[in-house]
């Protein structure tokens, strides 16, 4: 059963990027008014974006203007008009987004007057869930090629993702050492071994690499660790050579072996561990 429309609002935009495909604002307005009138409809106002990007939606002022008044119950609008979709929205997930998160919760329908597209009849209901279903297809489908990818990469020794360990420079998706940075993470594992602190490397690492900046112009002279920052070097596994993935959506945890260069030997890196598991266990 169709929605009944009484008071409806227009929307009418022209780009800023590209005019080959414009139709002029007055033509637009021309268009929606004809068809209001065929159709007894109310047409109270018509919001105009004159040349604005579709993709820059906080750049469209008479959008979110618009939408208010659309959303505003006194104002009594059943209908949001364009001539076609793509004046309000470039992409199909945005147009989704908007009629589902600002129209539907307002009984307001969507009407594109090119394009007989009109949520307020069960057939525009029904086009709306087949472009939502698709639009979600096509969303999975990216997300599984992304996924796949980053794996293979990950699984070759290459650079798959996140940051990338310190001692360590990429060179075309490859790690390189870095001498100078390697350098300090050795020094760091080395005085951990020793019994010392998260702390007292912090400090100490700090205070060597300032003076020694400072006497070469370094901008190393600005970096200060910390605590958090020299226990996640002590407990990276990359620095003997095991290069580790766990993307933020696959978790798989993915180790490859001799990857990556190693920067301090597997005696020392497990040295390291049995001591932070023995601190840990005594709160030292």
């Amino acid at each position: 059963m169709k929605q009944a429309i009484k008071y409806v609002v227009g929307y009418v935009r022209i780009s800023s990027d590209s005019q080959k495909d414009n139709t002029s604002i007055a033509e637009q307005k021309k268009r929606i008014q004809a068809y209001c009138t065929s159709q007894d409809w109310k047409l109270k106002e018509i919001f105009a974006d004159e040349a604005k990007s579709g993709s820059k939606i906080d750049e469209r002022i008479e959008y979110t203007r618009m939408l208010g008044t659309a959303r505003d119950k006194s104002n009594e609008i059943d209908a949001i008009i364009v001539i076609k979709s793509d004046r309000i929205h470039r992409h199909l997930k945005n147009l989704l987004i908007m009629i589902e998160d600002d129209l539907q919760p307002y009984d307001i329908a969507f009407i594109s007057v090119s394009e007989n597209f009109d949520t307020s009849l069960p057939q525009g209901m029904l086009t709306l869930q087949m472009l939502g279903s698709f639009a979600e297809f096509e969303r999975n489908l990216i997300n599984e090629r992304t996924r796949s990818g980053r794996i293979i990469t990950a699984k070759s020794g290459k650079y798959a993702g996140g940051k990338v360990p310190y001692g360590y420079t990429l060179i075309d998706g490859k790690f390189e050492i870095n001498d100078h940075d390697a350098k300090i993470v050795r020094e760091m594992f080395q005085i951990y071994a020793d019994g010392k602190s998260y702390g007292f490397i912090a400090k100490y690492i700090s205070s060597i690499q300032k003076q020694s900046a400072s006497n070469s112009g370094s901008s190393d002279a600005h970096k200060t660790w910390s605590r958090t920052s020299i226990c996640y070097i002590l407990r990276n596994s990359s620095y003997t050579g095991l290069l580790s993935y766990d993307g933020k959506k696959e978790k798989n945890q993915i180790q490859v072996k001799a990857s990556i260069p190693s920067i301090v030997s597997k005696q020392l890196f497990n040295k390291v561990q049995a001591l932070r598991e023995q601190k840990r266990k005594t709160n030292v």
